[in-house]
């Protein structure tokens, strides 16, 4: 069981939007560790905690200035543009239908890996796994994944259990991985719960009610387990792989 990570002290987060992020993947983590930093410097206390508060630095960053304009056509505006020398403590990669155009983006993959050589975590859900997985930072890990870029991963050699989880920390590596939008919201804040406390994590939880849906899993490194569904799998497989993952010889030509 995971109730906190002692040793990490995470002082800032990133969440990447970029062209046709997907609303769900990017606001939800966005959301919910906006709401950890107000729980953190004490904006929202149901409670009086004996820790005294501090300051999160939370943002949405962008790889350029300019409205980012997301998969179903909601347009938002960054809280800064990315500088090639940013470390964030903890650097989020979003899934969405614009994330196949970042597989081959040299300067995602450059972003991902300096943060990860520097001592960051590396956090992804639905197929942001892919651009997490192309930039070349992953082993042998556990991943997990949306069903629609499950099958691409594992062709490519990557683990991707056929019992795929909500969520994945690797915490020894600093990998943290989740399926689609319906594991975001328990994987975020099983996040939460590992690097700031149980009290931080049970507070987060009630206010997005996360522990009322799933219990005490986000206190866990790997989260509730889906349900398959091989010949649904398949079909949004055959549908979408080839526009989020497509494969590396496509990529090349």
């Amino acid at each position: 069981m995971s109730t906190a990570s002692t040793s990490t002290q995470i002082d800032s987060i990133a969440v990447l939007g970029y062209e046709s992020c997907s609303e769900q993947d990017t606001i939800t983590p966005l959301e919910i560790f906006k709401g950890a930093a107000m729980v953190t410097s004490g904006q929202i206390a149901p409670w009086e905690r004996e820790a005294a508060g501090r300051e999160l630095d939370v943002r949405l960053v962008s790889l350029q200035p300019g409205v980012i304009r997301m998969q179903m056509g909601t347009n938002v505006v960054a809280d800064s543009v990315l500088n090639d020398d940013d470390l964030f403590d903890i650097l989020y990669i979003p899934g969405g239908v614009g994330s196949g155009a970042l597989l081959t983006n040299d300067r995602v993959h450059k972003l991902i890996r300096r943060h990860h050589e520097a001592g960051k975590i590396i956090a992804a859900n639905c197929s942001g796994v892919g651009v997490l997985a192309r930039s070349g930072i992953v082993n042998d890990e556990p991943l997990t994944c949306v069903a629609a870029v499950a099958r691409g991963l594992r062709g490519e050699g990557f683990n991707v259990p056929l019992g795929r989880r909500m969520w994945i920390a690797n915490t020894a590596s600093r990998i943290w991985t989740f399926t689609g939008s319906y594991g975001v919201n328990g994987g975020a804040v099983a996040l939460v719960a590992h690097y700031f406390g149980r009290e931080v994590g049970t507070i987060v939880s009630m206010m997005f009610d996360t522990i009322g849906g799933i219990g005490d899993v986000i206190f866990e490194e790997t989260g509730p387990e889906f349900y398959q569904h091989p010949e649904l799998e398949e079909s949004f497989q055959d549908f979408f792989q080839p526009m989020l993952f497509p494969p590396l010889d496509a990529d090349a030509a």
